[in-house]
């Protein structure tokens, strides 16, 4: 057998151990994962960059690894409750009669997000650190027999990220880091297909309906997964003096050429008998955003300290995602995202309440990418539908029905010698009521809109061991 890399047999192995707890939907804009450090979540992950005061600095900023004088490993979960509920106003087929099965029920389920950090100092210039994360991720899953069948049932997205850095102290006020991403990206989707309206739009109605293809009357079913290991970099500059400290730190994107396999079930003769809809390789391109942050972190006096956090993400480098089949029959799918990019903003305290304590607080706006207004299929009404080179027209898609996140977040810490540390976090996403939700699949013509309303919840723990 062909030896693969070491850094490729630890992301498998830590990827296998915690795919299927992912939280049903991201807790940052749109699927990125903001929850990679419990003391952080306290904050409503205010300190951001400048925070640096244990080893999930390696992910914030890896110039706060200069401030850790012995070596440490942290490691940690974040546990998400995603609710959500759609009210359709319309669902119906390609033919126009309503669409049979229920409202999908809740999309969102209980998962997990874990991390763990290490880091030493090398000498009283140099530190080094590792860290291993999932910085992007969602899983939505419909009930099969929902009115979302067509558009989506499994939606599975997920992104570990292994992330050596070195740190460099250039004198008392200047520190500076650099590190390496080695992302492996796991996709999962599955859908119904409904063949009735496919025979309807590719042959025509009569001869259809003579051989019992008509819409919602022979469903066959989809599955496609592909995956792919690639390589980035990241770095931050920190700025400190007695009582402040000021934090920048840069993710780069990363390029991900997914490939992998397609699987067509209940496939009618019609179509089977031409070669179409077989089982074969699929490939897709995906970007993961940049991400830039800016923080601030001052001390007021021996018990009180003020956070605050600017962060922006990239999302227009994921404006397409088109998936290609071997088979040069399939015509290739395409979900014009539009998306927009987006900013965080964060504000939070530390109480230091007294030699084992400390509690925190913090609040935060979590703006959404989705949808850009000026994307030309983002218009949700059928007009616009005429004019979009697409296989998917919506504003936001059933896989992700994202927007605005507002934050309440509270933790604490306790110091439980010179050598432990437990902290705990918890945080409270107002989404939203009313979520505009309108999308025509194009492949099957049936159309829904409605609109959903959502709510989560964050717990988190984590555990700090310095050697």
């Amino acid at each position: 057998m062909k030896s693969q890399p070491v850094y490729k047999w630890i992301l498998t192995a830590c990827a296998i151990t915690i795919a299927a707890s992912l939280p049903g939907l991201a807790r940052a804009s749109n699927f990125q994962l903001t929850e990679q450090s419990v003391t952080s979540l306290g904050s409503a992950h205010a300190a951001g960059a400048a925070y640096a005061s244990d080893a999930s600095t390696i992910w914030y900023n890896p110039a706060g690894l200069t401030r850790l004088n012995t070596p440490e490993l942290d490691a940690g979960l974040s546990l998400i409750r995603v609710g959500f509920n759609f009210t359709p106003t319309t669902a119906v087929d390609a033919a126009g009669r309503p669409l049979t099965g229920n409202n999908g029920g809740n999309p969102g389920k209980l998962g997990g997000v874990p991390f763990i950090y290490y880091s030493t100092p090398i000498n009283d210039k140099l530190a080094f650190g590792i860290g291993f994360g999932v910085p992007f991720g969602l899983a939505t899953s419909y009930q099969a027999n929902s009115i979302f069948r067509y558009q989506a049932i499994y939606t599975s997205v997920m992104v570990f990220n292994l992330n050596p850095t070195l740190a460099y102290k250039f004198n008392d006020n200047w520190s500076a880091g650099f590190g390496v991403d080695v992302q492996k990206m796991d996709v999962k989707l599955t859908n119904d297909v409904d063949f009735g309206a496919v025979c309807f739009a590719q042959v025509n109605p009569v001869n259809c309906t003579a051989m019992g293809l008509v819409p919602q009357g022979h469903d066959g079913f989809f599955e496609g997964t592909a995956s792919n290991t690639h390589v980035g970099f990241n770095f931050g500059v920190l700025w400190q003096d007695d009582t402040t400290r000021v934090g920048f730190a840069y993710r780069s994107r990363v390029k991900h050429n997914l490939t992998g396999s397609a699987s067509f079930t209940n496939v009618p003769a019609l179509f089977s008998s031409q070669g179409l809809f077989q089982n074969q390789g699929i490939n897709a391109q995906f970007t993961t955003p940049q991400i830039v942050s800016l923080s601030l972190y001052q001390q007021l006096d021996a018990k009180w300290s003020l956070m605050a956090d600017w962060s922006y993400t990239g999302w227009s480098s994921f404006q397409n995602l088109t998936i290609k089949f071997s088979d040069p029959g399939m015509p290739s799918t395409t979900v014009q995202e539009g998306l927009s990019n987006s900013n965080r903003f964060a504000v939070g305290a530390n109480y230091r309440f007294n030699d084992q304590w400390t509690f925190r607080g913090g609040v935060a706006l979590d703006k959404s990418p989705v949808p850009n207004p000026s994307a030309p299929c983002n218009t949700a009404t059928p007009p616009a539908f005429a004019t979009c080179n697409n296989s998917v027209y919506a504003s936001r898609t059933a896989r992700l029905p994202d927007t605005d996140r507002k934050w309440v977040a509270v933790g604490a810490s306790w110091k439980v010698s010179d050598h432990s540390q437990w902290d705990i976090g918890y945080a409270h996403l107002f989404i939203s009521s009313h979520i505009p939700f309108s999308q025509l699949n194009g492949s099957s013509g049936d159309y829904i809109s409605g609109q959903f309303k959502g709510d989560a919840d964050i717990l988190g723990i984590q555990y700090i061991y310095k050697f």
